[in-house]
C-alpha cells in the first residue's frame, strides 16, 4: 500500500473574491482620505436654522457667514432731523464688529458639523439664534452726532429787534434744537445694534422766540424820549417778574445821569402806608380799614390815608411809623414825614442817599419822598407775597399772601385809562398807582406812575417819573408815559403788539 499525502485542489472563486475585497477597502481608504483632505481644506457649513440676530447663517461656511454679517451690519444708520435724513456709516459712528468672538460662540456650542456627517453628506438643523458681538465708542458716537447735527440743523431762536422811531418790535423767530444728545445716542446705539431697524427719528426741541435784548429795549427808549421832544428829566424801572431781569434808565437834557433821582413819592407813598396798615391788622379787615385802602388807592384820596395812619399805627407818628417799615425793609431813600391834611407839622428832616445829590436835586417835597427803584422793588414783593413764591414773606409773614392779593387786586381798581394803562391793550390788568401834585407855585412839575402789568408773555413791574422845572401838560406827558409803556409791553409780546389809541 503507498502512502502519500493529497492536495486540496483551491477553488479560483476564493482568489477573485479576496481580489475585490481588498479593492473596496484601498478605494474606501482612498474616499476616506480624500474627503478628509476636503474637510480640512473646505469650511463645513453651518447647520439650518442658526441665525445670528436674526441673520439667517444654515448652509454658509464662515468666510461666507462672516461676509454676510459685515454686509448686514454695514448698512450706514439712517437719522431723520425734522424730515431731513442723514446717513452715516457705522465706522463714524464708533461700532465695531468683533467676528472673531462672534463665529468663536458658535465653535463652543459645537455647531460645525463633523467629519463623520460630511463624509456621509448629511445635513444637520438646529433653531438657534446667537447674538453678535460688536462695541460702540460712546464718545465717538456723541462727537459725531453733535458734530453733525449741532451746527447744521440745530436753529438758535431769535430775539425780537426794535422797529426804530417806533414802540414796535419785529418778533424774533423759534429756533429748535436735538432734544438730548444722551437720548439721540442711545437712540442711534439701538439702531447700531440692529441688521434691519437702522432708521432713527431723533426727537427735536422747539425753542421759543426771544424777548427783546434789555439794552435794545433801552436804546428805544431813549430814542422814544428824544422824539417825544421831553428834554428834561425822565426814569423808567423795569423789572421782569419771571426771569428777574431788570434794567433802569435816566436821562436829563438825552443825555445819561445816574439813576435813583430824589422826587416827590406824592400818592405813590399810598402803596407802603396800606402795607402798614395791613401789617397791624387781622383778617377780616375791618370795613371801614377796607373803605378807606379803598378810596385811597383807587380814587387817590388822601384823607382816608390819613384815617388808617391816625386809626390803626399811631395817631400822631403814623407817617413815621410807615417810614420806620421801609427802613426795616431795606429802603433808604423812601420815607412819609407828616400827614396829608394841610397845615399837617413835619413830624422828622429826613436827609437821604438820594436827596443828598449834588448832581441833580429837584427840591422835592419833604413830607414824602421816594426813587424809583425802591418803590418798583417794593411793588415786586408784593407780587412774590401775593404769589407764595420763596422770599416773598413781608414783615416775617406779618403781612399775608391773601392781604398781598388783595392789594394787587384794589390797585387795578384804578382805572384811570392813562400813562402806564395807556399803552397796553384795554383788557390788560395793571396794579398800579399814580402820583403827581400841583407845586407852590400853582404848575404842574412832576408825575408819576408805579405799577405791576400782568401782560400775556409774563408779569413785569413797571416805574416811570418825569420831572421838569418848566410847566408839564398832562395831555403831552401822557402821550410819553403810554409810549414808553407801550414799548416795553410790545418788546415782551411780540407776537400781541399793543396800539396806542392816542396814535
Amino acid at each position: 500500500m503507498k502512502i502519500g499525502s493529497s492536495r486540496r485542489k483551491q477553488s479560483p472563486t476564493r482568489w477573485i473574491l479576496g481580489g475585490f475585497g481588498v479593492f473596496f477597502l484601498v478605494f474606501s481608504v482612498i474616499i476616506g482620505v480624500s474627503d478628509w483632505a476636503s474637510y480640512k481644506q473646505n469650511p463645513p457649513a453651518y447647520p439650518l436654522g442658526l441665525t445670528i440676530n436674526g441673520i439667517p447663517m444654515g448652509g454658509l461656511d464662515r468666510p461666507a457667514a462672516e461676509a454676510r454679517l459685515l454686509e448686514a451690519f454695514g448698512v450706514p444708520v439712517e437719522l431723520v432731523y425734522q424730515g431731513a435724513r442723514v446717513q452715516l456709516a457705522p465706522q463714524a459712528l464708533g461700532f465695531s464688529l468683533d467676528l472673531p468672538a462672534t463665529f468663536g460662540q458658535l465653535d463652543e456650542k459645537g455647531l460645525s458639523p463633523g467629519w463623520w456627517a460630511h463624509l456621509w453628506g448629511k445635513t444637520t438643523k438646529q433653531m438657534l439664534d446667537v447674538p453678535a458681538v460688536y462695541a460702540i465708542d460712546e464718545g465717538v458716537l456723541k462727537a459725531t452726532l453733535e458734530q453733525t447735527f449741532t451746527p447744521r440743523y440745530d436753529q438758535p431762536a431769535t430775539a425780537a429787534l426794535p422797529v426804530i422811531g417806533s414802540t414796535a418790535v419785529n418778533a424774533g423767530q423759534a429756533g429748535w434744537k436735538l432734544a438730548s444728545l444722551e437720548e439721540a445716542a442711545a437712540q442711534t446705539a439701538q439702531a447700531l445694534a440692529s441688521p434691519s431697524e437702522r432708521t432713527v427719528v431723533l426727537s427735536v426741541s422747539e425753542l421759543a422766540a426771544l424777548p427783546m435784548d434789555t439794552r435794545n429795549l433801552e436804546i428805544q427808549l431813549k430814542q422814544l424820549i428824544k422824539l417825544e421832544g421831553f428834554n428834561d428829566l425822565a426814569e423808567v424801572y423795569f423789572q421782569d417778574l419771571q426771569s428777574y431781569e431788570n434794567f433802569h434808565i435816566a436821562v436829563l437834557d438825552n443825555q445819561d445821569v445816574p439813576p435813583d433821582v430824589a422826587y416827590s413819592a406824592a400818592s405813590t407813598i399810598k402803596i407802603p402806608i396800606m402795607l402798614s396798615a395791613l401789617r397791624r391788622l387781622d383778617e377780616p379787615l375791618p370795613q371801614l380799614a377796607a373803605d378807606w385802602m379803598r378810596l385811597m388807592l383807587t380814587e387817590s384820596l388822601n384823607s382816608p390815608a390819613d384815617g388808617l395812619m391816625k386809626t390803626y399805627l399811631d395817631a400822631n407818628q403814623g407817617p413815621l411809623v410807615v417810614t420806620s417799615d421801609l427802613v426795616e425793609l431795606g429802603y433808604q431813600n423812601t420815607f412819609l414825614a407828616g400827614y396829608f391834611e394841610p397845615g399837617s407839622p413835619l413830624l422828622k428832616v429826613f436827609k437821604t442817599p438820594a436827596n443828598s445829590r449834588s448832581d441833580i436835586f429837584l427840591d422835592p417835597d419833604t413830607y414824602n419822598q421816594t426813587v424809583p427803584s425802591e418803590i418798583g422793588s417794593l411793588l415786586e414783593r408784593v407780587y412774590r407775597c401775593a404769589g407764595g413764591m420763596e422770599g416773598g414773606a413781608l414783615f416775617g409773614g406779618q403781612v399775608s399772601q391773601a392781604e398781598c392779593q388783595s392789594m394787587l387786586a384794589l390797585m387795578q381798581q384804578n382805572k384811570i385809562g392813562a400813562l402806564i394803562e395807556a399803552g397796553v391793550p384795554y383788557e390788560t390788568p395793571v396794579a398800579h398807582k399814580h402820583g403827581w401834585t400841583t407845586e407852590l407855585d400853582g404848575l404842574l412839575h412832576a408825575i408819576s406812575d408805579v405799577g405791576v402789568v400782568y401782560s400775556p408773555a409774563r408779569d413785569y413791574v413797571l416805574v416811570i417819573f418825569i420831572h421838569s422845572p418848566q410847566q408839564l401838560f398832562f395831555d403831552t406827558q401822557n402821550r410819553l408815559f403810554a409810549k414808553l409803556s407801550q414799548c416795553i409791553y410790545n418788546s415782551l409780546n411780540p407776537e400781541h403788539q399793543a396800539a396806542w389809541l392816542g396814535e
